[in-house]
């Protein structure tokens, strides 16, 4: 009888307890809406307003006489001539003036960059960082519509530095009223983040962030942390980017129940969100039922304390057991049950322990054999190679259109080796052979195999990369100072003979109990040939290579040379950077 009265006594406080918190978590849910479509306003208003400060400033300037005039006279003259040179300082000097000095000095400190555009070809003829300068601009789909008035380019990954940019992009004309060309002003971000980010009326856990429409977020609370490098998905998010506008309760990018408003931001490109946690929100009702479920329960506990103790009593041994058990089951294996009495529970205590024991020390030798056998497999394969493998993935084989291969070979090795003991030999190959794969670690580089003296390497996989060629060659003339450096400090005159070449490939993992990661394909053969039909202490590459590093390097012209296997092909040979013969 006492069970089933504290059974119904507890079950009516319960439902008295819900249906409270339930009404005032309606209310308070509709409130939050309201409160945070007024934040959101608010903060679309501070937004626009500094963007048209920016796009007002940025218009003056581009309307500024004598800077329209001085990029017309810059325009006028070659480069590298002191016409050029003088016409260049004088267009630097007015841009200078008119952002620094000029009416408009205190807005221009919110732009980052300034580029002038030429209209006709889409070249930045001019920039206040001039490695801007004699580039194609990133958004030259923008530039015909800037030519009649100010443009706003939504926020876009810049081509160069990877980071999220906005653009306003204002005509140049010239005296008689006509474009040519198109003033681009990158905007300092930070400010719309500062905008975005103020605390005012967010409460403890509100924040308020943009997300660009790639689904990368841009701005957020100082206190918030989430990774940045990919996109972040919800369904406000993906609502606002969709240019929807509203206000609801969902879960938000990190998984977490919240209140908030969502909007599109056209001009920029930007979705506006501002959110605050559920329980924040609620606590209000949270605490109502809380109340009301303490007061009720209180004197129910009071009468279910008395028959919870007798019960604890006679099951403490069992429940100290559990909760060993639990806390195993969560991995912590250092955990034993107590020995309560000298019964039958006490001798299942025992049991338990030592079959908890017995699984600890399994479990470790389990994982020093795992330990072992990754590294074993880290030691042949590319990690993400080796991840993909452990994950079951099956025949492992990719494409790769843009690489660069090198084969490496000590020319006089071989007679060295009729006349060393074959432990010094080895040793002195492996020395060398240490030091490649330092250089090779180094530079980001894999190594592929070595063959006898021969060392092959490949830039641009497992993970594609833009300068696989200049990356490659680097380590080539490493390659050179290194064996130099061994010759001198052994007494020795080594030669090595490298061949470099760049095409696709197709790499792969082959074997099925002792694995190797190889590449294959036509660009191979042909480094292979350029190394074996090289010339010892130069590096001999393809034309392919060369068309890729010609603007970065000094080459000899070995002219068309026959290849064995391919027929005649033009050759480079390679003696130093160009840097070095300036």
């Amino acid at each position: 009888m006492t069970a089933y009265f504290l059974l119904v006594s507890l079950s009516v406080v319960i439902v008295l307890a819900a249906v409270s918190y339930l009404l005032s978590a309606s209310r308070l849910e509709a409130m939050a809406i309201t409160r945070f479509e007024v934040i959101a306003e608010y903060k679309q208003q501070e937004i626009d307003s500094f963007v048209a400060d920016q796009v007002n400033t940025v218009s003056q300037i581009a309307g500024l006489e004598e800077l329209r005039q001085a990029g017309l006279e810059l325009l006028a003259q070659d480069a590298g001539t002191e016409s050029y040179q003088s016409a260049y300082l004088k267009l630097a000097n007015r841009l200078f003036n008119a952002t620094y000095r000029g009416s408009w000095a205190v807005m221009a400190t919110d732009l980052i960059d300034i580029l002038l555009v030429d209209t006709a070809d889409g070249q930045v003829f001019f920039s206040t960082n001039p490695a801007d300068e004699n580039r194609r601009f990133t958004a030259a789909g923008y530039l015909g519509p800037a030519r009649q008035n100010t443009q706003i380019i939504p926020v876009y990954r810049s081509a160069q530095s990877d980071k999220p940019t906005l653009t306003i992009l204002a005509p140049l004309l010239d005296m008689a009223g006509e474009p040519y060309a198109v003033m681009a002003a990158h905007i300092r971000l930070p400010i719309l983040v500062e905008i975005a980010s103020r605390r005012a009326g967010l409460g403890r856990t509100g924040e308020s962030y943009l997300v660009d429409g790639e689904h990368r977020l841009i701005a957020q609370a100082p206190f918030t942390r989430v990774d940045e490098s990919g996109p972040v998905h919800s369904i406000a998010i993906d609502n606002a980017i969709a240019g929807k506008s509203g206000a609801d309760l969902y879960t938000n990018y990190r998984g977490q129940e919240v209140i908030g408003s969502y909007r599109w931001l056209p001009d920029l490109g930007l979705a506006l969100l501002t959110e605050i946690s559920v329980a924040e929100a609620l606590e209000p009702a949270t605490r109502l039922g809380g109340s009301i479920l303490s007061l009720g329960m209180a004197s129910v506990m009071l009468l279910g304390i008395g028959i919870y103790l007798i019960a604890r009593q006679i099951a403490r041994p069992i429940l100290a057991i559990t909760a060993t058990a639990q806390q195993i089951a969560r991995g912590d294996l250092d955990q034993r049950a107590p020995m309560l009495a000298r019964d039958e529970t006490g001798a299942l205590a025992a049991n338990f322990n030592e079959m908890v024991d017995r699984l600890k020390q399994t479990l470790s030798l389990l994982s020093d054999e795992k330990q072992k056998s990754e590294k074993l497999l880290l030691n042949v394969l590319p990690e993400p190679i080796a991840e993909r493998l452990k994950r079951g993935e099956g025949t492992i084989a990719d494409s790769f259109a843009n690489v660069s291969i090198m084969f490496a070979d000590i020319a006089n090795f071989t007679p060295l080796a009729s006349v060393l003991p074959p432990k010094q030999l080895v040793e002195l190959l492996n020395e060398v052979f240490t030091e490649f794969d330092r250089l090779c670690e180094a530079r980001g580089l894999e190594k592929i195999k070595t063959i006898g003296d021969a060392y092959m390497v490949v830039a641009g996989l497992p993970t594609p990369r833009e300068d696989h060629a200049s990356v490659l060659m680097d380590m080539a003339l490493d390659m050179l100072a290194a064996i130099d450096e061994f010759n001198r400090s052994h007494n020795l005159d080594l030669m090595m003979r490298i061949g470099i070449n760049s095409g696709s490939v197709v790499a792969g993992v082959i074997g099925t109990k002792k694995f190797i990661y190889d590449i294959w394909g036509d660009a191979v053969n042909i480094a292979s040939r350029m190394e074996s039909q090289g010339m010892t202490g130069r590096i001999q590459v393809s034309e392919a290579t060369y068309a890729l590093l010609k603007d970065d390097y000094v080459f000899d012209d070995r002219g068309m040379i026959d290849i064995r296997g391919k027929g005649e092909m033009h050759t480079y040979v390679m003696p130093c950077r160009k840097a070095e013969s300036v």
